[in-house]
């Protein structure tokens, strides 16, 4: 019996490849389905089942494009300060959601799913250019999308490690949380994929189109791309270089990545001084980025994270170098830089494992068609154990999920009374009240109403811990502040108009707080009184 034709042959393998996507798709989306039709009618659905903290943050900055805006004010903070254009991506879903009739939620969960697609597509495209067999591009890819690290191993020691919630490193997590993340590692991998041949006019606006969208949605992206073209550029000097050549002359025959590296530097580079610009011009802004820190995790956790896929990758990358082909070099120097740059001290570390887990799968890749070629049992007893072995990590982040839809944790959950009050707030008061709420439920209200609070978000309130003292010792000790008038006083003195009453704020201060108030809303077991002077 003959080998099948190429087009039968083609056209199963893109069968398997699209059965690799629905399942992937279904993975990241029926959790969410399932926690809408779990809330009863007695809680509403907060649409976020992984760091629901940072969700409802981008449901805020939606509610801006919503309501009309293009600059964005942090929605956290008493402050509005001047505003800037940030976090575009995200307002930019909020006009949609107006202009289309949809809801918030909807829109980015339909912006989460278009941008996981995306991002499957680009890994593909990627992957071709990748010297792989096409049985080991077929598991480099199902490893690249579903793939973990042995956290799950960590979790009865009391250690949380990255591959439970750093969601930018995985294409599994990023889908699963949040739209920006996905789209933002599919145009890295975009601008990472290249071939041969000489670029024309057109790759090159591509390549300055796909670096100032990046450089809006995730500007860390348009760094992680710089360092990786400016690493292969140096490598190919290095390389290439005569003893009797000088640097004008390497120059002036530019390589591909050179090439690529100045479109990215032209298209990336203007928004990302932009955003350097007005943090700076900006107290509010410059208040936020201060306590805006995102360290890295110590060696171990990342050694863990990023098992067992890490040891198959070392021996990947060990045989691409011995290669030719540049693109198996870059991943190599992509996940290199990526580990360096992890540990450049400053304040922002975290960003940089943006992607991490990508040249890592596909070094793995190439490390197993390597042994394949000598052992080629061993390459299949391995290829499925670095698929199953991390399974549980997975597993572990879906079923904490569950549980909080079966509890109906406050953290992914609204009461049906808190929703409704949250409405009646959009509809009946000025777009700029502030209003005071217990700290979970100010996390809900810029969200669900674009109405500020003195505190909600541990980044994006300033001076949070400060805020975040003050809100709880008004609720707690307003037996103790000289009777009534005196936290009345401390309410108007701080241009409160609003004090939201349900059960958290039940749970941490007295009724004595609403003595003297305005009472303009009661409905389910939730007040919502009016400050006046």
């Amino acid at each position: 019996m003959g080998h099948p034709a190429p087009a039968v042959q083609e056209q199963s393998l893109r069968i398997q490849y699209a059965i690799l996507i629905f399942i992937f798709l279904a993975v990241i989306s029926l959790p969410y389905l399932f926690a809408w039709q779990g809330a009863g009618p007695d809680h509403v659905f907060g649409g976020f089942l992984i760091n629901p903290l940072d969700g409802n943050s981008y449901l805020a900055k939606m509610y801006q494009g919503w309501r009309g805006d293009w600059q964005f004010t942090l929605p956290y903070t008493a402050d509005v300060g001047q505003g800037a254009y940030l976090f575009l991506f995200y307002i930019f879903l909020g006009h949609i959601a107006r202009w289309t009739g949809l809801s918030l939620i909807l829109v980015f969960h339909l912006a989460r799913m278009l941008s996981a697609i995306i991002l499957c597509l680009a890994l593909l495209r990627f992957l071709k250019s990748l010297n792989l067999p096409e049985g080991w591009r077929r598991w480099t890819f199902a490893l690249a999308l579903f793939g973990s690290g042995l956290g799950w191993l960590a979790v009865p020691f009391g250690a949380f490690t990255s591959d439970l919630w750093v969601a930018e490193t995985y294409p599994f997590l990023s889908s699963y949380a949040n739209a920006h993340f996905t789209i933002g590692l599919a145009m890295i991998v975009w601008l990472l994929t290249l071939s041969g041949a000489a670029e024309s006019p057109r790759s090159g606006l591509i390549s300055i189109f796909l670096a100032l969208a990046l450089s809006i949605i995730a500007p860390f992206g348009v760094l992680i791309v710089c360092v990786v073209l400016g690493g292969m550029l140096i490598e190919h000097f290095v390389s290439k270089r005569q003893p009797d050549a000088d640097w004008l002359t390497l120059l002036r025959s530019l390589p591909l990545e050179g090439k690529r590296l100045l479109w990215v530097v032209i298209g990336g580079a203007p928004f990302l001084l932009y955003d350097l610009y007005v943090v700076w011009k900006d107290p509010v802004l410059a208040g936020w980025n201060a306590q805006n820190l995102t360290p890295s995790p110590p060696l171990w956790d990342l050694i863990v994270s990023l098992s067992p896929v890490l040891l198959v990758g070392c021996i990947g990358a060990a045989a691409a170098w011995k290669r030719k082909s540049q693109n198996d070099r870059m991943l190599s120097i992509w996940l290199a830089s990526g580990l360096l740059l992890m540990y450049v001290p400053f304040g922002l570390q975290r960003r940089m494992m943006m992607g991490l887990y990508i040249p890592l799968a596909c070094l793995a890749g190439l490390g197993m068609a390597w042994l394949a070629l000598s052992r080629q049992k061993l390459a299949r007893l391995l290829a499925v154990l670095m698929l199953v072995f991390p399974l549980p990590t997975n597993l572990l982040v879906l079923l904490a999920a569950q549980h909080g839809v079966q509890t109906r944790d406050p953290a992914l959950y609204l009461s049906r009374g808190e929703a409704q009050a949250l409405e009646w707030i959009a509809q009946n008061t000025p777009e700029q009240a502030l209003i005071l709420a217990s700290p979970e439920m100010g996390l809900f209200i810029p969200a669900y109403t674009g109405r500020r609070v003195i505190y909600g978000h541990p980044f994006e309130t300033v001076k949070a811990s400060f805020e975040q003292d003050w809100v709880l010792g008004i609720y707690r000790n307003a037996s103790t502040l000289d009777g009534v008038t005196s936290s009345k006083y401390y309410l108007v003195d701080r241009g409160m108009e609003y004090v939201f009453w349900g059960p958290r704020e039940s749970e941490l201060g007295e009724k004595l707080l609403l003595d003297n108030l305005n009472p303009v809303y009661f409905s389910q077991g939730v007040a919502i009184y009016q400050v006046r002077p």
